[in-house]
């Protein structure tokens, strides 16, 4: 039996063959790219699914954390591992960070993802919408990697992602199978 989830608006339902389908803006909307977005790939049980981080940063404003949907205190190490790490000067700004459709980012395979939606809201850099992130952020900044990845990143191919960023430990257990023509860019300091 296949997945099928239905969402529904205050227009209709419309019918989901992917469930990630419900996490994901629809596309970014008019715009390719947009600045602060970034795609991670988690587990629920056995299932995998892809969901939007969102990251805003405001400069000039009173410095402050709102953070929905990531532990506070997981969203605060990872904007002090920039901080210290890549020298961003992410103090001087307030930072917003929510996980789209209200999910929950339970896992540590989400903090590359949110790592890179807080980069790319900071420097103003979009990043595109077929790239996707799979990785724990550790305190000296680099990269880990996380249960299950050949399943994660091969759901990500299966959608149609052009892009998979992942831990450069990784990349020997994943170099190997063939992704349906996706690239795996393995990452780390």
């Amino acid at each position: 039996m296949s997945l099928e989830y239905l969402k529904c608006h205050n227009l209709g339902c419309k019918l989901f063959r992917n469930p990630s389908e419900m996490f994901l803006s629809d596309q970014y909307s008019d715009s390719e790219y947009l600045a602060g977005l970034a795609v991670a790939v988690i587990m629920d049980g056995s299932r995998t699914f892809l969901i939007e981080v969102q990251a805003l940063c405001a400069s000039g404003s009173i410095a402050s954390r709102q953070v929905n949907g990531i532990q506070a205190s997981r969203a605060e190490m990872i904007i002090s591992v920039l901080m210290k790490q890549t020298g961003l000067k992410l103090q001087e700004n307030a930072i917003f960070l929510n996980v789209v459709s209200g999910v929950k980012l339970s896992e540590t395979a989400g903090d590359l993802a949110v790592a890179a939606a807080i980069c790319s809201s900071f420097l103003e850099f979009p990043i595109p919408n077929n790239i996707a992130f799979i990785g724990e952020v550790g305190l000296g900044g680099e990269l880990r990697t996380v249960p299950r990845m050949e399943k994660r990143v091969n759901t990500v191919a299966k959608l149609g992602y052009k892009m998979c960023i992942v831990p450069k430990s990784a990349e020997k257990s994943l170099g190997s199978h063939g992704f349906e023509g996706m690239e795996i860019i393995a990452a780390g300091i």
